[in-house]
């Protein structure tokens, strides 16, 4: 049975989802990790539960449309899987004039697009309006192991989630993830830059996997921040850190609060590749200031 279940780990990022189904979800998702398996089932599983028939949780596995998902018919769903092939302009294309048909089933349409960073420049140049401003109707999650590689005019017109890399150290629960981020995020919303500091060298001994898990439940609570900054009162991915983000909200202007939202992802990437911790901290400090007060 279709499931977020079937993904091992990936605890806090697995909730953020199944948050986002029950209340507004984004219409243009990238997943982001580097394991090309797990992001295939999660890709399925998300698709399922935007197009799920349930009242309750999302994807139930059980109604019709998750069955048509998991048997691979369902008329709503457009997968694109081309591997390592590069994906081209025309493929774009395609997918825009895809998506300018009303859904067959139901209320919605999800276009996957698996290994995106395969899109060449002009791919991508040509989805850009179609993923910033897509029919009410229309849904698209985007895979990459290799995020960088996509324009980031792409990366932004997404909100992104990204999975635990793969390995033996321990994920983060998301009390552990609340605990450190609370006091950081009270801090950068009261323009405290040296509390900042303390709250960024709580983290540095943090694992590399638990702390890419912690950045996760961060650009959760700020895409919350954003949400209320913006007067939208969706229910928030991250009920812990609600009050941080309404202080968030509060202190900082949309387009700071994005800003802060497009660092937190670079932030990731530059935890997969290894950077040291003490360059993490000062990341979190310095620049994080500067991008939101200066």
């Amino acid at each position: 049975m279709i499931s977020f279940d079937a993904l091992p780990g990936n605890r806090s990022l697995k909730a953020s989802l199944r948050r986002a189904l029950a209340g507004r979800v984004p219409q243009t998702i990238l997943l982001s990790g580097d394991d090309s398996r797990s992001l295939e089932t999660l890709s399925t599983a998300l698709a399922a539960g935007i197009l799920c028939e349930a009242d309750g949780p999302r994807p139930c596995g059980a109604c019709l449309s998750c069955r048509k998902v998991q048997d691979g018919v369902h008329p709503d769903l457009t997968l694109i899987d081309e591997g390592e092939d590069e994906l081209k302009v025309d493929l774009a294309r395609r997918i825009k004039a895809e998506n300018a048909i009303i859904p067959n089933d139901g209320a919605r349409r999800v276009t996957v697009i698996r290994h995106a960073h395969n899109m060449n420049a002009y791919a991508q140049n040509a989805l850009l309006k179609e993923l910033e401003e897509p029919p009410h109707f229309a849904f698209f999650i985007l895979t990459s192991e290799k995020p960088d590689a996509l324009l980031q005019t792409v990366r932004s017109r997404c909100t992104r989630f990204a999975l635990e890399p793969s390995g033996e150290e321990q994920a983060v629960s998301d009390d552990e993830a609340t605990r450190l981020l609370a006091p950081y995020l009270t801090a950068v919303a009261g323009k405290r830059e040296g509390s900042m500091m303390l709250a960024a060298l709580g983290m540095e001994k943090t694992p590399r996997r638990a702390l890419i898990g912690v950045m996760g439940v961060m650009q959760a609570a700020l895409r919350d921040a954003i949400f209320r900054a913006e007067g939208l009162r969706e229910p928030p991915l991250q009920p812990a850190l609600a009050k941080q983000s309404e202080a968030l909200a509060s202190a900082l202007t949309p387009e700071r609060l994005l800003a802060f939202y497009d660092f937190t992802d670079e932030l990731v990437h530059r935890i997969s590749r290894n950077a040291a911790s003490a360059a993490v901290t000062c990341a979190l400090t310095s620049d994080v200031y500067r991008i939101c007060y200066q």
